[in-house]
């Protein structure tokens, strides 16, 4: 897996999307450390951690050749909601979504797309 690294604001524009926010200068996408990639599986590109993006090979791929325009779109909400909420805020609010929905009886995935966090990357990435 390549192992470059780039702000949030240098691949939002590479992947042509114009979106301003001096916030995004100082927030770093990098590829998965492979233990977390062995964590999490094939099926999810890419994962925010506060000011970091960790990407899948496929996503890094995509972010590099300027085709991950909607993706880099969903993982900057991700960015406005940690800022938003801050760390604790942000993990017990999509915890809790997450839990609730396997305690409801949901599917993994479903749980997963009933997180209010997710909703609003996924309306806002459109």
């Amino acid at each position: 897996m390549p192992s470059t690294t780039m702000t949030l604001t240098e691949a939002l524009l590479a992947n042509g999307v114009d979106k301003t926010n001096p916030a995004y200068d100082s927030v770093v996408i990098a590829a998965a450390p492979r233990w977390l990639t062995r964590v999490w599986g094939s099926d999810i590109a890419a994962m925010t951690v506060s000011r970091r993006i960790y990407v899948g090979e496929k996503a890094l791929r995509k972010i590099t050749e300027g085709n991950a325009a909607k993706l880099l779109k969903h993982e900057s909400v991700h960015v406005d909601q940690w800022q938003r909420y801050g760390r604790v805020g942000f993990l017990a609010r999509y915890l809790g979504d997450y839990l609730r929905g396997r305690g409801a009886g949901l599917s993994h995935s479903a749980a997963y797309r009933a997180i209010a966090f997710e909703r609003e990357a996924s309306s806002k990435s459109e």
